[in-house]
């Protein structure tokens, strides 16, 4: 054999040599990330029914607001109406609720001198 023949093959055998453990570590890393997709796989199985079950419920969900949109607009433009009516009775009863604040004074003071005369007629027909 000539030596370059011989370069050629140590050089060969030192490159085979180092890349056996590297070969090695890549096959062990591949068989873990193998093992670990997999158990993610047996994971993800369940999480898609669940995400399945989630998607009709949606489904049916908004199928049942189709044309609704017409009535929620109807049912706040009567909320709003109520409101507004709820306000104006309000309004009311604050002005009366003034009002006899206003005259309750003058019924007591009323009420008392309705009953001072009758004291006084009492008195005088007395004694």
């Amino acid at each position: 054999m000539e030596t370059w023949q011989v370069v050629l093959v140590v050089l060969a055998s030192v490159l085979v040599g180092a890349l056996m453990p590297a070969l090695l570590m890549l096959s062990m890393a591949l068989f873990r990330a193998a093992r670990r997709i997999e158990s993610l796989g047996d994971q993800l199985a369940p999480t898609l029914a669940k995400v399945e079950v989630i998607a009709t419920r949606v489904e049916t969900l908004s199928r049942g607001l189709e044309g609704g949109e017409k009535n929620i607009a109807d049912l706040l433009s009567v909320i709003g109406e109520l409101a507004h009516g709820v306000e104006r009775n309000l309004r009311m009863i604050n002005a009366a609720s003034a009002v006899l604040a206003a005259a309750a004074p003058a019924v007591a003071a009323f009420v008392q001198a309705m009953r001072a005369p009758a004291d006084v007629e009492g008195h005088a027909n007395g004694p």
